[in-house]
């Protein structure tokens, strides 16, 4: 009966879908031992908060449990390895050198920063402007849910305002094979993040500061894009044609899988780490294999790359709408806050820069509330300038 994944018996128990012997394993498994009733009443506590489903595919809601489950089950080693994840996924923390999991709900008190706040810096949100071919700029945020014809080539694009995303999926078909490629662009700014379908089916998430070129409709040999800034991407499977993601210096050459990428400009490397399936990264110097769980890094400068296994959360908890840091510099933590809040940060000592946490946090949460968490586990202080410039200084 352990064998049983009852981690996903349970969430679907609370939601209604389980079969009537279903419901009977599942009961004779909460009788069997005391912590299993008690994994199954802290699990039953987190699914009436309401908030799982947030930051998750909302082109999929009735798929997003399983498929958050899919990707916290891995690289668990524990019987009630659950607890560590969706805690991560619920509960804002950081803590340093250890990750500690509370499962209880311990909401900030509300409490003054050090320092005056001059503003309340609120997080980012789908925002995005589209680049047609034909000259026109769309900005996103201020059009409703309608069909957006690409005028040069006549093509339509849905637009869907309910889950903040562009679907090229029709245009295929509708207009059949591209006899010329015609290429629209999706420009998402700080504080920012958008979703777009392209013309496979291929689903594409963009964080913030992210430039992503592409075609309305692929051609027959391949289908490449080209991207400037961090997305993750959900290929569609097509053997005959590869999907390839083109960055400054180096390719990354997919069939059919799910994987981030990272090319931001002034970083100095391009980034490809695999969740699932088969990728290569292509560069002047060679081809590289990635296998699940890896991190493939290209050195732009010296063309070197380097692959190294890695905590997966790390690069791809952005796309469910977490923040995650393992033992990570507070210089790398506010880069990521910088590009999502649209702030800028400054050091008053260049030495806290390399000061490491360790955390997770809900990207929904206001910047003052991240950062009462960072004072809060180290002699530090920020200063919210009234220009809304945040300076870092100890205590």
């Amino acid at each position: 009966m352990m064998s049983e994944n009852w981690e996903e018996i349970i969430w679907r128990a609370l939601r209604g879908e389980c079969s009537a012997e279903e419901l009977d394993r599942l009961q004779d498994w909460r009788n069997e031992f005391f912590g299993n009733e008690r994994v199954y009443e802290e699990m039953e506590e987190f699914a009436e908060m309401g908030t799982f489903l947030k930051g998750v595919d909302s082109l999929h809601k009735d798929q997003a449990l399983e498929n958050v489950l899919k990707r916290t089950r891995r690289g668990a080693v524990t019987r009630f390895r659950w607890l560590r994840y969706a805690a991560a996924i619920l509960f804002p923390l950081l803590l340093v050198g250890t990750l500690v999991y509370l499962f209880e709900v311990r909401e900030w008190s509300g409490k003054e920063l050090p320092g005056p706040v001059a503003k309340q810096i609120l997080p980012g949100g789908p925002k995005a402007v589209l680049y047609l071919s034909d000259g026109r700029v769309v900005d996103l945020n201020r059009v409703a849910d309608s069909v957006i014809m690409d005028g040069s080539s006549g093509h339509k694009i849905a637009l869907s305002k309910e889950v903040n995303a562009l679907n090229y999926s029709q245009v295929a078909t509708s207009c059949g094979k591209a006899s010329e490629l015609v290429y629209n662009r999706i420009e998402v700014p700080r504080g920012g993040e958008y979703m777009l379908v392209l013309s496979d089916g291929t689903k594409v998430w963009l964080n913030s500061e992210t430039r992503l070129e592409y075609p309305l409709v692929f051609g027959d040999a391949s289908r490449d894009v080209r991207l400037s800034g961090e997305a993750y991407f959900e290929v569609t499977r097509d053997t005959a044609r590869r999907f390839n993601v083109m960055m400054e210096g180096a390719t990354i050459e997919v069939t059919g899988t799910s994987f981030n990428a990272s090319c931001y400009p002034g970083d100095g490397r391009c980034d490809a780490v695999l969740e699932s399936g088969k990728i290569n990264l292509l560069t002047d110097h060679g081809t590289t294999v990635v296998s699940v769980g890896e991190c493939a890094s290209y050195d732009i400068a010296s063309g070197k790359v380097r692959v190294e296994a890695v905590d997966l959360k790390y690069f791809t908890s952005w796309r469910y709408g977490t923040f995650y840091f393992y033992d990570t510099p507070l210089s790398d933590i506010v880069q990521k806050l910088g590009r999502w809040y649209n702030v800028n940060f400054k050091f008053a000592d260049d030495s806290l820069r390399e000061v490491c946490f360790s955390g997770a946090a809900l990207r929904s949460k206001p910047i003052d509330f991240m950062l009462e968490l960072l004072t809060s586990t180290q002699s530090l202080n920020f200063d919210i300038q009234e220009d809304g410039t945040i300076v870092i200084y100890r205590k």
